[in-house]
């Protein structure tokens, strides 16, 4: 069934949201307030003891980096201000959350952060709800400012795509902290996926296992130098899973894909999720010249 435009819409934010809401599991108080570089915008405490954010119009070029802390409390005030009732034509759904409340302060710590985001999105997808598909075609009117000419529908879009420019900004900052730290407790595995080739001096301390493990590690993270080395040295390829002649074969590293078989590696293995093949995945991913080599290596064609 043809859905209303109105409802993509809202599927739209839902998933944009949804997305967004799941990049912060995990999130501790220090990530929060991390600056990722001197002189960051981020949230600060007055000496009255209240908590605001370092802001000014127009912004200053180029403007400063952001922290976490800072650009959630952006996306809250834009989820939960007074503009999207105004500008939609719908009555306010509960108070404002954000600048928009005479009270409203950025919250100092993580889980706080999130929870006045959380209803400053439900205040958002309650507006949401109450718009019509004839209401988009509308303009926005003098009560817009310089959205006075726009549509309601054009406005549902622009803060669209607010919310998932500062939800990818957020997303990367996370990266960042993540990779600015051990990714894994063991330290050849953290060399491995690193891509530290010198990682390979260190495999006559470890059994087969580790070795063909470490070799999955470092085909999954596409360190093909290190696969190529640790091949060299005789570690063996796994024979269950998705394989790393599975990983090579969907990155297209046809040498790699090569040395892998003439190691030992099943060309008709088929990983678990999927039941699909390495040929198959090159194949589905068009390198041709991957996929061709693969079928002439296969017992079964």
């Amino acid at each position: 069934m043809p859905t209303t435009r109105i409802a993509d819409l809202i599927t739209h934010s839902d998933n944009v949201w949804s997305r967004l809401e799941q990049r912060f599991e995990g999130m501790t108080d220090e990530e929060y307030a991390w600056e990722p570089a001197p002189g960051c915008w981020s949230i600060t405490r007055r000496p009255d003891g209240t908590w605001t954010d370092e802001f000014v119009l127009p912004a200053p070029e180029p403007a400063p980096f952001t922290t976490i802390a800072w650009r959630m409390w952006h996306l809250t005030d834009m989820y939960g201000e007074n503009r999207a009732p105004t500008f939609l034509g719908v009555e306010p759904q509960g108070p404002a959350v954000g600048v928009d409340d005479p009270d409203g302060a950025p919250a100092p710590v993580a889980a706080e952060a999130l929870g006045l985001l959380r209803q400053a999105h439900t205040r958002w997808r309650a507006h949401l709800a109450l718009v019509t598909d004839d209401d988009l075609a509308d303009l926005i009117g003098t009560t817009g400012g310089s959205f006075a000419g726009s549509t309601k529908g054009a406005f549902v879009l622009h803060m669209l795509d607010e919310f998932v420019h500062h939800g990818a900004e957020i997303a990367l900052l996370r990266d960042l902290w993540r990779w600015q730290h051990p990714i894994s407790t063991d330290e050849l595995t953290e060399r491995v996926i690193r891509g530290d080739v010198g990682v390979t001096a260190e495999l006559s301390r470890v059994d087969a296992a580790t070795a063909t493990s470490l070799l999955d590690t470092a085909a999954s993270y596409a360190r093909w130098d290190l696969v190529r080395c640790m091949v060299d040295l005789d570690v063996s390829v796994s024979s269950t899973g998705r394989s790393p002649l599975h990983h090579a074969a969907i990155a297209g590293e046809l040498e790699v894909v090569q040395a892998l078989v003439e190691a030992g590696a099943d060309v008709d293995q088929r990983d678990p999720e999927f039941d699909a093949t390495p040929r198959q995945w090159a194949d589905f991913l068009g390198h041709g010249a991957t996929a061709a080599w693969l079928e002439s290596r296969s017992a079964t064609g």
